[in-house]
């Protein structure tokens, strides 16, 4: 970072990210600087697409226009083309940590597809289905994340991959009254006719034992993949996967609440407390440093 406006514009991601990132910005604060201003960079790029689909009123045509420019900045950002002076901050720091960690374009690229996708209402008939769109969104974050964490093991992409998709689960539990404001249901149609529960149950907001039930089999799939997300895949590189390890605890642990209060996402926005999320970061931390640990 040597020239001010490069400065500059690593500083407007970091304060983007500080602001908006309420459970993925203590994992931040675990890597050195440099490596969390990329970070906070990547997290802007991200947020910032992703407001693009959720506009409020947008008209489609446009959103989808702008995801158009987007792209290409994007491909500018990797060829080295942008102009300092008049695109926009995220670009010139995300710019200079493609080429200081050696980012793939590829993750970029698919998650603007999967922003893409939720550019209308949509809904996904199979799980097969869904996977795709969480690889997308999700996914996609993990391989990033874990290159700007320093870990380049053949084996980290797999745990990304499982990791975004169980965090991207429980996401889609926990907002599922939002998102179906928004016209969205991520729930597969397979799953709800296999609980007896309908698209029009979910818009009545109907809270009774189908809709427990069908929680309890999303909420089992997500621990499936929570599981899977083992940091050992990355071999002698599993300590420098700390950041996403807490991310991790973060977000299984609102996953346990999400069942403790029987999913009650109808009634309220289910958050975990802040207690729970500190031990959930001490005890990633603790687990990642305590003697026997990769």
């Amino acid at each position: 970072m040597t020239s001010p406006r490069l400065r500059q514009a690593y500083l407007h991601c970091d304060g983007l990210a500080r602001q908006r990132a309420r459970n993925f910005y203590p994992a931040f604060r675990l890597l050195p600087r440099p490596r969390r201003l990329a970070l906070s960079a990547f997290y802007a790029f991200c947020t910032l697409a992703d407001d693009i689909a959720d506009e409020a009123g947008a008209d489609p045509d446009a959103r989808r226009s702008e995801l158009v420019r987007w792209r290409g900045l994007l491909d500018r950002c990797f060829e080295q083309r942008l102009d300092p002076d008049g695109d926009p901050p995220v670009f010139l720091a995300l710019s200079d940590a493609v080429v200081r960690f050696g980012l793939p374009r590829q993750p970029f690229r698919d998650l603007l597809s999967g922003i893409e996708m939720d550019l209308e209402p949509r809904r996904f008939a199979t799980f097969a289905d869904l996977e795709v769109y969480c690889r997308c969104v999700a996914s996609t974050v993990g391989r990033v994340s874990v290159r700007i964490f320093g870990c380049t093991h053949p084996g980290a992409d797999a745990y990304a991959d499982r990791l975004g998709l169980a965090l991207q689960m429980t996401n889609i539990l926990r907002d599922l009254a939002e998102d179906m404001h928004r016209r969205r249901l991520y729930l597969p149609l397979e799953d709800l006719e296999r609980f007896d529960y309908r698209e029009e149950d979910v818009v009545r907001q109907v809270y009774d034992r189908r809709f427990r039930e069908l929680m309890e089999f999303q909420y089992r799939r997500a621990q499936g993949y929570f599981q899977a997300a083992d940091p050992r895949l990355a071999g002698d590189q599993a300590r420098r996967l700390l950041p996403a390890q807490v991310m991790k605890a973060v977000y299984q642990g609102t996953l346990e609440e999400l069942r403790r209060q029987e999913f009650r996402v109808y009634a309220r926005r289910i958050s975990l407390p802040a207690g729970r999320k500190l031990a959930a970061v001490l005890g990633a931390v603790w687990r990642s440093v305590r003697p026997g640990a990769r």
